[in-house]
């Protein structure tokens, strides 16, 4: 059996289930809804350097810039960079958005907002049009600041109030955020009949910045602990669900237990559109219309493992011959490829897989502490580094190597970052963090 028609054939269908800052005056609240209580200037100090080797990959230092646990890298998107700043002025505390062009090498402040409640946690998801900052304690409820990104007029301050505490959340696009919730002390009683019914620990709700309302979903996929990622695909906004069956050694177990455990045991992955995710929630339907597109039982595997603009990656194992592939599944037309195997060749003991955007390396052994990288996906890179300067994160224009390093005692953690030019065999190492995008690196 190929592991394409393993994985690309089973469409599944699940039966119903029932189921701080301060930053000028906060909205009211309203009546209850189902679980849902709402009712429907600093000097930063920036260096862009030139890689070793003369290549045109980018690298701007943040380093010293980003210091605090507010200061943060938001976005790195073409010749911009977005982040945030803290910053003490006349015994107050504020927190700045920035934009840094780095090509032109200008800075401007997007918004800045006092600082009065310390113990609130900032949430950044980056828009095409605005920033959405969810600012949140672990409580019943959020704010959400949305901040138009050319302007940083702000466009919007919400607040949504919710049954038990905060988890996570994750924003679906600019005017619809979904939050996870578990029980309070509160909320102790409401759960345990909410658990009783569904046997799920946490709710999830989904709010609307539009229409300043709150609805609980109650779709059995997305209650239990499925993960939505958005993404744009044939010029709509969809989005990809995708729910795994615990780790690979659980889900490795499963299979060697197959004949108890029976055959609820499955990954699966779907896609559905944005509006029809918020319709059928609006609506207060029990189940969303999706499609599934993978889905893998005792057999097998499959897990998420990367997009591009074009695709979404994903990493399948079939159990019975140990044969491990990455799948491709296109954004635009749904079409479904064996991209590449991910097996031992013979003589080959031990293999490690990385990934980065799209694009996917072979990690091997060589010698005299060297590893060895071999593009396999979106890569044509062959070349070898020495493998005391960490483990590889990603691969720039198939010549540069960013590799990490991490080096702690009994009290504190480095963290160090760097750049290996596989033609001219030079090392730039470099102390921070970093995060890549596209052929910028950023040091922070």
């Amino acid at each position: 059996m190929s592991i394409l028609l393993y994985f690309g054939i089973h469409i599944l269908y699940y039966t119903r289930i029932k189921a701080g800052m301060k930053c000028g005056h906060f909205p009211n609240t309203a009546k209850p809804k189902n679980m849902c209580y709402n009712e429907q200037k600093g000097t930063a100090h920036i260096r862009r350097q030139q890689l070793t080797g003369g290549g045109i990959v980018k690298l701007i230092n943040l380093h010293s810039t980003l210091v605090t646990c507010n200061d943060r890298l938001v976005e790195i998107s073409g010749e911009h960079l977005y982040y945030t700043k803290e910053k003490s002025m006349e015994n107050r505390q504020y927190l700045f958005l920035l934009d840094y062009n780095w090509a032109e090498q200008k800075r401007r402040v997007l918004a800045g907002y006092q600082m009065t409640k310390p113990d609130y946690v900032m949430h950044y998801f980056p828009c095409k049009e605005a920033f959405l900052i969810v600012i949140e304690n672990r409580g019943s409820e959020a704010w959400i600041l949305k901040i138009d990104r050319y302007t940083g007029k702000e466009l919007c301050l919400a607040q949504a109030k919710f049954a038990g505490n905060f988890m996570d959340c994750c924003a679906l696009d600019a005017d619809h955020v979904v939050f996870y919730s578990q029980a309070s002390q509160r909320d102790a009683s409401l759960f345990r009949e909410y658990r009783r019914q569904t046997g799920y620990r946490q709710a999830v709700y989904l709010y609307d910045l539009q229409k300043d309302s709150c609805w609980s979903v109650q779709d059995s996929r997305i209650c239990s602990g499925a993960c939505l990622l958005p993404f744009v695909g044939g010029g709509e906004q969809k989005l990809l669900i995708t729910k795994a069956f615990g780790s690979e050694e659980e889900k490795r177990k499963a299979f060697r237990n197959r004949r108890w455990v029976g055959e609820h045991i499955e990954d699966c992955v779907w896609t559905c559109t944005l509006q029809d995710f918020t319709e059928a929630v609006e609506q207060e339907r029990p189940e969303i219309q999706m499609s599934c597109i993978l889905r893998a039982g005792t057999e097998g595997m499959v897990r998420f493992a990367g997009e591009d603009c074009d695709n979404l990656y994903f990493r399948a194992l079939y159990f019975p011959a140990e044969d491990q592939h990455i799948l491709s599944v296109s954004k635009h037309t749904g079409v479904k490829k064996d991209v590449a195997p991910l097996n031992l060749l013979p003589g080959e003991n031990e293999v490690q897989f990385v990934a980065d955007s799209g694009r996917f390396w072979k990690l091997t052994a060589g010698n005299a502490g060297t590893i060895h990288v071999q593009g396999i996906v979106n890569s044509t890179i062959d070349a070898s580094y020495d493998g005391e300067l960490g483990s590889l994160i990603a691969c720039l224009e198939d010549r540069y190597l960013i590799l990490r390093d991490v080096m702690s005692d009994e009290k504190d953690s480095f963290v160090f970052s760097s750049i290996c030019d596989t033609k001219t065999g030079k090392v730039q190492e470099l102390e921070g963090n970093c995060a890549v995008k596209g052929n910028i690196m950023v040091l922070f």
